[in-house]
């Protein structure tokens, strides 16, 4: 769920904290050009050090983003979460179809990612409105975030969790 909530609350979120309107909307391309850098860096990384700690060390800075981006009261603490974030998303992005296929192995390759990406659209239908309602009934979007945040730890948690079937590879 933290990873498509930026991008539908980021901006509002800036602007409701005094940032000027086109400072907030940069903070999307922020996003973007730090999700270019993650997937280059992070995928040499994952060459490096391993997919699995890359991954998971993806999932697990997403989630810790998200926590800086609900505290974060500055524009440049917002900036510094979407460089930050756009990074980690961009390697989680890069990683996860790999990182599947490590845990799941190549037969089963297409019904898993199918399942993963149904299960992201998911997350990204319900995570931005359900943050939208909880931010308009507590009148602040910084609570909302640090729930989405606690569901970032929670999925970091379950991804780390998962091993590899006997006999399929690890990367």
């Amino acid at each position: 769920m933290p990873v498509g909530v930026p991008f539908a609350h980021l901006a509002a979120f800036a602007e409701a904290q005094g940032v000027p309107r086109g400072e907030a909307l940069s903070l999307l391309g922020l996003i973007g050009l730090g999700s270019i850098g993650g997937r280059f860096v992070l995928g040499a990384l994952a060459d490096e050090v391993g997919r699995r700690q890359t991954f998971l060390g993806c999932c697990w800075g997403v989630a810790a983003a998200t926590l800086w981006w609900a505290v974060s009261g500055t524009g440049l603490g917002m900036a510094v979460f979407a460089l930050a974030f756009g990074v980690l998303y961009g390697g989680f992005v890069a990683l996860l179809p790999a990182f599947a296929v490590d845990i799941f192995g190549r037969r089963a390759a297409g019904a898993v990612l199918g399942a993963l990406y149904t299960s992201r659209g998911l997350a990204l239908l319900v995570g931005p409105p359900l943050v939208a309602v909880l931010a308009a009934l507590g009148r602040t979007s910084a609570l909302p975030i640090g729930v989405c945040a606690c569901a970032g730890v929670a999925g970091a948690l379950l991804m780390s969790r998962v091993r590899p079937s006997p006999g399929e590879a690890t990367g």
